[in-house]
């Protein structure tokens, strides 16, 4: 597949019928990106509970959103990833994520996802290499 057919990222693509569709938005004035999502059954890891790897790739998307919206060409450099919790399938999660710097051609960015009742689930931190221009 191409990308002529559509946006198929899986974290983020709306053309991906497999994918999260993660819909996130970001705030100009505090350089910051939220969103919400509801995991469903077809991602959990443990009984009811949502796999580690989709809370990975769920903060890796809300850091890159934010390099996005801030026009960096990146590619993920190194995540760091703190499980606090679990999290549990078809509940609301709340996404957010910073910028924190730039230094050259890395950008490194800090996100949380929230559950329901506020308590943070998942933390992440990232390094993103800014492509080099051709």
């Amino acid at each position: 597949m191409s990308l002529k057919n559509g946006n198929l990222s899986f974290g983020s693509g709306q053309d991906n019928p497999d994918g999260l569709q993660l819909k996130l938005m970001f705030d100009e004035d505090t350089k910051t990106v939220y969103g919400e999502y509801r995991c469903p059954l077809k991602f959990q890891g443990e009984q009811d509970k949502v796999h580690p790897g989709i809370l990975s790739i769920i903060l890796d998307e809300i850091m890159s959103r934010i390099n996005e919206a801030m026009n960096f060409d990146t590619v993920t450099g190194e995540l760091t990833i703190r499980y606090l919790q679990p999290a549990t399938v078809d509940e609301n999660l709340h996404l957010r994520g910073w910028f924190v710097k730039k230094n050259r051609r890395i950008v490194e960015n800090r996100a949380e996802i929230e559950n329901e009742i506020g308590k943070i689930v998942a933390r992440g931190k990232g390094k993103y290499i800014e492509r080099e221009e051709s």
